[in-house]
């Protein structure tokens, strides 16, 4: 277990310094000078980093054990929904989904996403409960 939370931990740190906004006064791609509405930004975990921690989870044998990497590789990386979707799916209860979703939403890089999770879960109960939850 230690080996995996190391492997983990120490590939998603690698994407805390690709992943940070850019700083200072530099050009951004997405800024346009003559757009006075500029998109935001969002930064996701890469597709190799979703699936080392999703393979990792894979490989844990309970729930509990799978929970304690999802939320570590929350706190290192910085997840979508679409991302945070495909590592709830991983868990065998419903219970544990809402568990990781709940906790995974204020580190989600683009919370707005949060109610197109619907399909993670096997009852729609649970979902209403995890949308009551982050919109109280």
């Amino acid at each position: 277990m230690k080996r995996y939370l190391f492997a983990i931990a120490l590939c998603l740190s690698a994407a805390i310094c690709v992943a940070q906004p850019p700083r200072g006064g530099g050009h951004h791609p997405h800024h346009d000078r003559h757009d006075h509405h500029p998109q935001p930004v969002v930064y996701c975990a890469t597709p190799e980093q979703v699936a080392m921690t999703q393979q990792v989870m894979t490989d844990m044998s309970f729930d509990d054990k799978k929970l304690e990497v999802a939320k570590l590789a929350v706190c290192l990386a910085p997840f979508c929904a679409r991302d945070l979707a495909q590592l709830a799916s991983v868990f065998s209860f419903d219970e544990s989904r809402l568990a990781f979703l709940q906790f995974a939403y204020p580190y989600c890089s683009d919370p707005e996403h949060y109610p197109f999770l619907r399909d993670v879960f096997s009852f729609s109960s649970n979902y209403d409960k995890l949308m009551q939850s982050i919109h109280p």
